[in-house]
């Protein structure tokens, strides 16, 4: 209702313009005076609206909004020149009476009066609807808040909360200048020879940093110090990429004691790097859950480093619970999903009350280089934003968040559905994205699709280290690997797991190059050989996932 009342104001004070200017036109004695004041009544309305008609013209057909009053805009544009010419024609006319132009008879300065009076009305419309925008802007902070707050773990008690730890050995690791450098041992964790001067060096450099990490790893809770109750999309979480460099460090350290001939402490640490992980992605946001599976990552290919280093005594440190839980506890998506959609929320909610104008998406590296502007601009821009845009790029926004995390659920159950299932329904959603987007939905929507895959990678990373593990109790019971994976069914494995990108296909395995790789086909459903192995370059179009053990 408000917009009409905006459009029709508008059209009013585009009629109420021309009429006074026709009515001053036919009272003044110079000819110039009237033919400026005649091509004003006609010209000024629609130039004053050609820039809105092109504007929203380029959101209907280039942005492809759906929501983009193309429609009323070019309305208002269509009757702005035809009432315009009709008022210029029927004001020029002579009357029935004889007494010179229809004109001379309208009240010239009354018509302006009403000319000024329409237009701030229209101008008044758009703050009534700006205001009724930004009263909602503290409900959404509230339930920004309450989801936020809803997916965090419990608050720890002091002795239970890694966190503290963790600071102590960020500050430790950030002071050493060579830790994180190009040709540092940590950045190369899985590659480099672990017996090397430059590892035993690192490796002694921060014996007591290992110390910390592994007391906080072994801590039940991590919760940093972070006010969700305010969700803002340029929160800083500088403890996140902190969190990966120790965990690099630490797999390391595993890496060095399996080779040193200590087995059993090399497992309790990569347990120790899977657990870093799931506090990494304790925090309930994706960039916090994407980190965390990449820790995890590291603690699955540790672990296949080590395993061909156990004996037969070191049988028992497989039958663990620690190692079942590491092998059993791929990454799901779906408390990261709602973290997700509390940060939205939030970022909306500053432009619905003027906390922030547009330039807000530089923070999400999204539009590019920030061009200058005045101040005054980014503000205009946000206005109108608000006034005819947020709603419905609110109202986008959750419906396409409330797809995911229906999707995101789905795909991680007792009974997933298969990634097929899970990839249709992610098109479906992009369709549909792309139909009704909005100009931060838009922004802030477009890459989910691609965590659920890593969703699916997780799962398959994990199937494949179970087959590992059980691998290696056959060859330490046995004294060689199995020549394939049906030869571990029914002694080592209840049935051989089955591969999550395909519909209901085995995991793959191939022996080669001094390895045994089990893994899974991708995302592309088509077998490329096997992984990659570091360090080698990636091969296009080789999407596979799998976990190697030398033999």
């Amino acid at each position: 209702m408000g917009h009409l009342m905006f459009y029709l104001a508008v059209v009013a004070s585009c009629l109420l313009w021309s009429a006074a200017c026709v009515a001053a036109a036919v009272r003044t004695q110079r000819p110039r005076l009237r033919t400026l004041l005649v091509a004003a009544a006609v010209l000024a309305p629609p130039l004053a609206l050609v820039p809105w008609v092109g504007l929203t013209g380029m959101l209907a057909f280039a942005a492809r909004l759906e929501t983009n009053w193309f429609g009323p805009t070019l309305t208002a544009f269509l009757a702005a020149v035809v009432g315009g010419l009709w008022i210029v024609r029927a004001g020029l006319s002579q009357s029935g009476s004889g007494r010179g132009p229809v004109a001379a008879a309208w009240p010239a300065v009354g018509l302006f009066a009403m000319f000024v009076m329409a237009k701030a009305v229209s101008f008044g419309t758009l703050l009534f609807i700006d205001n009724a925008v930004a009263a909602e802007a503290r409900g959404l902070r509230v339930e920004a808040a309450q989801m936020m707050q809803a997916n965090l773990p419990p608050m720890p008690a002091a002795d239970d909360d890694a966190a503290p730890l963790y600071l102590r050995v960020f500050a430790a690791l950030d002071a050493d200048t060579s830790f994180a450098a190009e040709e540092s041992p940590v950045n190369k964790t899985f590659t480099v020879d672990v017996r090397t001067p430059e590892v035993t060096a690192v490796l002694a450099r921060h014996a007591a940093s290992l110390d910390l990490l592994r007391r906080a790893a072994d801590r039940p809770t991590c919760r940093f110090t972070r006010d969700w109750t305010r969700p803002s999309i340029s929160l800083l979480l500088p403890e996140v990429q902190s969190l990966r460099n120790a965990a690099r460090l630490l797999s390391l350290a595993a890496r060095r004691e399996a080779a040193d001939g200590d087995p059993a402490a090399a497992i309790r640490d990569i347990v120790r790097v899977h657990r870093i992980g799931m506090q990494a992605a304790s925090e309930p946001i994706l960039i916090c859950g994407l980190v965390g599976q990449a820790i995890d990552t590291m603690a699955l290919n540790a672990l296949a480093d080590v395993l061909p280093r156990l004996v037969p005594a070191d049988l028992p440190l497989l039958e663990s619970p620690a190692i079942a839980d590491l092998v059993g506890t791929p990454f799901v998506y779906q408390r990261h999903f709602l973290g997700e959609e509390a940060f939205g929320l939030a970022t909306l909610a500053d432009l619905a009350d003027a906390r922030q104008d547009l330039s807000i998406l530089q923070l999400l590296e999204i539009s590019g280089p920030r061009k200058s502007s005045s101040p005054f601009f980014g503000q205009a821009v946000t206005f109108l934003f608000r006034c005819f845009l947020l709603p419905a790029d609110l109202a986008a926004y959750r419906d396409i968040m409330g797809r995911f995390q229906n999707l995101a659920t789905s795909s991680s159950g007792a009974t997933p559905s298969t990634f097929g299932e899970t990839s249709k329904r992610t098109a479906e959603i992009h369709a549909e994205f792309v139909r009704r987007r909005g100009i931060v939905s838009g922004m802030l929507t477009p890459a989910l699709g691609s965590v659920l895959t890593t969703q699916t990678r997780s799962r398959a990373l994990h199937r494949a280290a179970e087959v590992l593990v059980a691998a290696t109790r056959a060859r330490l019971a046995g004294g060689s690997l199995p020549e394939s994976l049906d030869a571990l069914v029914p002694g080592s494995l209840a049935a051989v797991p089955l591969d999550p990108f395909t519909a209901g296909k085995p995991l793959l395995a191939k022996r080669g190059d001094g390895f045994w790789t089990v893994y899974s086909v991708g995302a592309d459903g088509e077998d490329d050989g096997g992984p990659v192995p570091d360090p080698l370059p990636a091969v296009e179009g080789n999407d596979d996932q799998g976990l190697r053990l030398a033999l």
